[in-house]
């Protein structure tokens, strides 16, 4: 499996929240899956997003995590990389059991909204 946290996305801080946290990122533009997702037009693909919103979740947690099911994901905007491109993950509604966590997280910065979601992890996998 391939890893996109420090690799596609550089974490900045991560900011404590309420009910979750704010992951704050930063797109890497020269990264290899943008010479394929469209060569002179990249944008960045929503499972990358995805895998993304659990490698921050998984590292949070501090333990490995096994996504169980996505609901409601909805690609609002395409994420076009930019040069220091700031990207926010917010995560909200954290909640764990003792076999599984959940979160509504939404993609954002300044201007846009990319990608909302709600997914479910399992701390064993399926």
């Amino acid at each position: 499996m391939m890893n996109f946290l420090d690799h596609l996305f550089i974490l900045d801080f991560i900011d404590e929240t309420e009910n979750g946290f704010t992951a704050h990122l930063r797109c890497n533009p020269e990264h290899l899956i943008y010479q394929a997702h469209f060569p002179g037009n990249p944008i960045t693909p929503g499972a990358c997003l995805l895998q993304t919103a659990g490698e921050l979740l998984q590292r949070k947690l501090g333990r490995p995590l096994f996504l169980k099911s996505s609901k409601n994901v909805k690609y609002l905007n395409v994420l076009i990389p930019a040069e220091d491109k700031d990207v926010r993950f917010v995560f909200s509604n954290l909640t764990e059991t003792e076999t599984e966590c959940k979160a509504q997280v939404v993609i954002a910065d300044e201007a846009s909204i990319y990608t909302k979601m709600s997914l479910t992890f399992s701390y064993e996998a399926l």
